[in-house]
């Protein structure tokens, strides 16, 4: 045992390794150490930890193997931070020891300088250790019981022969009358039964042992330890080898070694050998290979005996493990696959065991989207629900609780007070009995969905409101023609064919400018952008709105650039029209609107002035909103579909620009937008420096 702590702790490069036995009231006392020699060792030391108690051991009598990084943050009790703390200990990595269903102790490895995170290789390692030193310790026990029998069974003998001595003299005493002849001949009689009632029960006890050896599961060889040659194999040894009866008798015990490349079977026995002379037991895994060349793996236990006729033979028990090999190298796979799958999801994977009330897995994808900690998830199961929006949580709980199979939408409140949509979806694990033993599922976050179908469900409502409203008019124009009370009142007759007509065009702007909006949302209107001239696009627009600006004797005030821009024209022309029809609608009669254009360090500013009615403050972001007006009479007096504020805020983002409005109540309003320098070749922006 002193080299199986020296060689963990080597190998985990940590500063103490012991091996702990406990005592009836779970105290107890460290049988073997390793420690670095900076380090104090506990060895002799009778260890009590007054905050350990039944409830304690209890989850390592089920195999429950801690490991904590930092006794500081691994959430255990301070009495027990204290107790580690006064043995040396920063980290510690526990696993227990069992003899049958009972704790027989406990096989332990202390980091005492720093914290340490333990990986899973290496407590992999020191699990299967444990269950190593369990069973050499179980073969301890038995091969002290069977010293023990045997030198009980010697005092029987003793005892019985000096009985035999007492009883012998008695007869010698009562029979002193015969003759020294007759003496003689009782004791040769006498030593004559005793040795062929020694040799019959010797007789006996080899039968029997041939008997088990023949008829073991596991297969059985003995080598000597003066030369490795096999003196005997069982018949299942043969069987599993692929040897005839009695085949592999004479032969060097390398012959059943796997070789490779850089190691030949003579070295496999002789490590192996090594090994059990010096420690009298081993148990180990080793790959071997058949008469027909197959190579297999097996696990084997091998111990020293005393040999009547060859001295120091190894007796080597094997049991074929190469299937369970093959299914723990799918196993790993299998959850290598898993894991690369669960931690490059974007939604969370997770499972849990609602029987302990604890999260066994959750994937990296928690920490994004909760913004929590894994860690934190494992060490506390409310966590989970705890981050669940309040109104939400009793549903998820009453699901959860019933059937443990459940597909619901709920909202995650995270540290910094955000909110999110969770759509989760759980499943049960059942065991061979029917019985939930784990639930598992994916949670996803649907945030950005249920935002878009919120957008949806309010555009169809406002779309829906802004169609009705023209069709009403338009059937209610027509309706009212087609009743005749029109047909001699030519005047009235006219305004109920304006009317429709009126509304005919709006719907037929509301459509396009949908159409147009949805195009250029969706990105399937390309924007051919080019080098443009500022005062052109200005002047193209202005042409287009000079009528309209005639009707009410508003003036253009245009200031002079030779600004260049890089941008689609049509699409910039159609931005420029659609703020100035909205600068004359709202302008009063005989005013000015200003055009200029400022040349920024890598933009260039576009500003229009009116000197309309103005907009409210708690305007001034809305209006870029679909179907968002400043006064909801405008649609009806002023015209207009409330779309062309977006549609501009869409077409001057796709050119990587912005557009906002500054603005005095009852003053007027400018209506400010940026697009980029045209670029160089050398991709800097082009200026006309």
């Amino acid at each position: 045992m002193q080299t199986t702590v020296d060689e963990v702790r080597d190998f985990l490069k940590c500063d103490r390794v012991i091996i702990f036995k406990f005592f009836p009231g779970w105290g107890g006392t460290t049988i073997v150490e390793s420690v670095a020699p900076e380090w104090m060792p506990i060895l002799p030391l009778q260890i009590s930890d007054p905050c350990i108690g039944e409830e304690n051991v209890e989850p390592f009598k089920k195999g429950l193997v801690t490991a904590k990084a930092d006794i500081y943050n691994a959430g255990i009790s301070p009495c027990h931070i204290e107790f580690l703390a006064s043995l040396q200990v920063r980290a510690n990595l526990v696993v227990p020891v069992s003899l049958g269903d009972e704790l027989w102790g406990l096989l332990t490895a202390h980091h005492c300088a720093t914290p340490r995170e333990w990986q899973s290789s290496e407590i992999a390692l020191l699990r299967q250790l444990g269950a190593q030193v369990s069973i050499a310790i179980q073969q301890a026990n038995l091969f002290e019981q069977l010293q023990t029998e045997l030198t009980e069974r010697k005092q029987a003998e003793i005892a019985l022969q000096q009985l035999n001595a007492e009883l012998e003299q008695r007869v010698q005493e009562r029979t002193a009358q015969l003759t020294e002849t007759n003496h003689r001949l009782r004791e040769k009689v006498i030593e004559q039964q005793q040795t062929q009632l020694t040799l019959l029960e010797q007789t006996h006890k080899l039968e029997l042992q041939a008997v088990i050896t023949r008829n073991m599961a596991e297969g059985i060889c003995l080598v000597r330890a003066d030369n490795s040659v096999i003196v005997y194999a069982n018949p299942k040894f043969e069987q599993m080898f692929g040897y005839d009866s009695g085949e592999l008798n004479g032969q060097h015990v390398s012959i059943v070694n796997f070789v490779t490349k850089s190691v030949t079977a003579e070295d496999v026995s002789q490590a192996i050998m090594s090994t059990v002379l010096e420690n009298s037991e081993a148990t180990y895994e080793v790959q071997n290979v058949k008469k027909d060349g197959t190579p297999f793996w097996c696990s084997a236990t091998t111990s020293v005996f005393k040999h009547p006729d060859y001295g120091d033979v190894l007796v080597a028990v094997h049991q074929d493990i190469t299937e369970r090999k093959r299914i723990e190298d799918a196993l790993r796979d299998s959850e290598e696959k898993f894991r690369q799958l669960a931690e490059n999801i974007q939604a969370v994977f997770w499972m849990t065991d609602n029987q302990i009330q604890q999260v066994l897995y959750v994937s990296h994808a928690y920490q994004t989207i909760w913004q929590r900690s894994c860690e934190d998830l494992y060490h506390n199961y409310s966590n989970w629900l705890d981050a669940i929006h309040p109104e939400d949580r009793q549903c998820v709980e009453i699901e959860q609780m019933r059937t443990g199979q459940y597909d619901k939408k709920y909202r995650i409140i995270r540290p910094d007070g955000s909110i999110r949509w969770i759509r989760d979806r759980a499943f049960p694990i059942k065991n061979e009995l029917g019985e939930v033993v784990r639930i598992a599922g994916i949670a996803e976050d649907i945030t950005e969905l249920e935002q878009i179908n919120l957008i949806k469900s309010e555009f169809i409502g406002i779309v829906s409101h802004e169609l009705r409203t023209p069709l009403t008019a338009i059937r209610a124009a027509l309706g009212l023609l087609q009743t005749g009370i029109y047909d001699r009142k030519p005047d009235k007759f006219k305004r109920m064919i304006e009317i429709a007509a009126i509304d005919s065009d709006r719907l037929v702007r509301l459509v396009n400018d949908i159409l147009d909006l949805e195009r250029l949302e969706s990105g399937r209107a390309v924007l051919e952008k080019t080098s443009c001239n500022a005062a052109d696009l200005i002047q193209q627009a202005v042409a287009g709105v000079q009528a309209i600006a005639n009707q009410q004797n508003i003036t253009f005030k245009i200031h002079p650039t030779n600004a260049q821009v890089w941008a689609a024209a049509d699409a910039i022309v159609q931005t420029l029209t659609n703020l100035l029809g909205n600068a004359i609608k709202f302008s009063p009669a005989d005013s000015n609107i200003t055009l200029s254009v400022q040349q920024q360090t890598d933009r260039v500013l576009f500003q229009i002035t009116d000197q309309g009615r103005g907009i409210p403050a708690d305007k001034l972001e809305a209006i870029f909103g679909r179907f968002q007006q400043v006064d909801a009479s405008d649609s009806r007096t002023k015209g207009g579909t409330g779309l062309g504020l977006a549609i501009c805020r869409s077409i001057i983002n796709q050119h990587g620009g912005q557009i906002w409005a500054e603005s005095t109540p009852s003053v007027g309003s400018t209506f400010f937008f940026t697009l980029p320098l045209p670029m160089t070749n050398d991709q800097s922006p082009m200026t006309n420096d």
